[in-house]
């Protein structure tokens, strides 16, 4: 029994060693993995914010050529419309 138990144990720890390097593997391969998520986050975060400045500015233009095309219209509309016909 004890010769079974001595014959036994290298390859119980061979296994052992080789449980665990392949879970710390694994914990760095998952850290990696997560370290370029959070780039792509940032990176894409940062698109989003240019994005959103961008229409922004899309949609002051459009107030004030809102604004342009309501004084052109009461401009107009305070004079005679010729009748078409």
């Amino acid at each position: 029994m004890i010769v079974a138990v001595i014959a036994s144990t290298p390859p119980t720890l061979a296994a052992m060693v080789a449980f665990f390097a392949s879970r710390s593997s694994a914990r760095l391969a998952t850290q990696e993995r997560a370290a370029s998520v959070g780039q792509s986050l940032d990176t894409l975060e940062a698109a989003v914010a240019r994005i959103e400045s961008g229409v922004e500015r899309v949609e002051c233009g459009v107030v004030e050529l809102r604004e342009r095309v309501a004084r052109l219209e009461g401009a107009q509309g305070a004079r005679p419309v010729p009748a078409s016909g």
